[in-house]
């Protein structure tokens, strides 16, 4: 089954799937990862609003507290369940970012 999103919708995803892209490829660190992440959906209107669709919006949000929830190696505690390390990071942006890429948008 292919999923559609609005056109606006995938616009607006481009910068996001780009910068995870480049974090999972190893192009630039987590800590810059996080910096420039969270700086643009600071800036993203479109996400605050919730102006994403339903299905899209609950990955986003899904993708902002795997970032919420990660703890560099020197503060990481595997035995807290609120919090992951860079490769559980990792792991969780591949999958949903996954999921983000196989949308189609619809005119």
């Amino acid at each position: 089954m292919v999923n559609y999103i609005k056109l606006l919708d995938k616009i607006n995803l481009q910068k996001y799937i780009y910068l995870i892209d480049v974090f999972l490829s190893n192009e630039i660190t987590v800590s810059c990862f996080l910096e420039y992440f969270l700086q643009t959906r600071r800036e993203d209107n479109y996400w605050l609003t919730s102006s994403f669709d339903d299905e899209v919006n609950s990955i986003m949000d899904s993708i902002f507290l795997d970032i919420d929830e990660y703890n560099p190696e020197e503060l990481y505690d595997p035995n807290d369940g609120f919090n992951i390390n860079e490769e559980e990071l990792r792991i969780r942006l591949d999958n949903k970012v996954s999921l983000l890429k196989k949308f189609k948008y619809l005119f």
